[in-house]
């Protein structure tokens, strides 16, 4: 088998696998051996935060050292890395340490690059992702070095944008069925939901509303299988991000 055949096999391969996928978790797993089989260590997914945010609520798909994305993430690194900055003015995928061989950088972004060679990311390969209605994503790759040909590249581009799509699918599917959820909650739940966010106890809860301790149980145990939460602390969390109490 030529390299060129092997190389569309690696797109081919990716592209049945992650149709199949049936969550999140199973298109990491195929991303993760398209990376492998052209030398990539680690990868990872995300959109690109406004100047006013951070990146933790973006990520969509993480595969990169552990170490390196809680530093990332606790550090703020996006607004300062300058791959994000290429990123953001470019459309064009690209190799790190071509498209930043020029250009200079102030001190925050050496310092990015600088520890990510600390976790074997001493050169990455990069898809900025640009849509109509002004969202920006990255697929970005990391090794200790990148060899690939123009063909790998190209194959490279066309997983990372098939990937974005179908996490941006599940990620669709996921809101659907969390608004449908929150949607059932009943107006009674939502206020012994909000009873609780004020830390009030099952029988403290009873005597506001004028019902038993075990009705309250019941109603937390109700709006628990609706919001898939499997404690207290939990559902709280759920119900704050979905709207329904604030």
């Amino acid at each position: 088998m030529s390299d060129r055949q092997a190389t569309a096999n690696v797109m081919f391969d990716f592209i049945t696998e992650s149709a199949r996928a049936g969550d999140k978790d199973e298109v990491l797993e195929s991303l993760g051996k398209a990376a492998r089989a052209f030398g990539m260590d680690c990868f990872a997914v995300s959109g690109i935060p406004l100047p006013n945010e951070r990146i933790d609520p973006y990520f969509m798909l993480n595969a990169w050292p552990e170490g390196w994305f809680e530093r990332y993430v606790e550090q703020n690194y996006v607004h300062v890395d300058p791959v994000i900055h290429h990123t953001k003015m470019n459309s064009d995928a690209f190799v790190w340490s071509e498209a930043l061989a020029d250009r200079p950088l102030n001190r925050g972004a050496r310092r990015v690059m600088n520890e990510a060679t600390e976790f074997g990311m001493l050169d990455g390969y990069s898809v900025p992702l640009h849509s109509v209605g002004g969202f920006q994503a990255i697929v970005t790759f990391g090794a200790r070095k990148v060899e690939l040909s123009q063909e790998q590249r190209g194959v490279l581009h066309i997983v990372s944008i098939y990937a974005h799509n179908r996490l941006r699918a599940f990620m669709t599917e996921s809101g659907e069925r969390n608004a449908a959820a929150a949607a059932k909650v009943t107006p009674r739940e939502r206020e012994v939901i909000l009873w609780c966010a004020a830390g009030k106890t099952n029988w403290e809860i009873g005597q506001i509303l004028g019902i038993s301790e075990k009705t309250v149980q019941h109603e937390i145990a109700s709006a628990s299988r609706r919001l898939n939460s499997v404690n207290r602390a939990q559902l709280i969390a759920e119900s704050i991000r979905l709207g329904i109490i604030r």
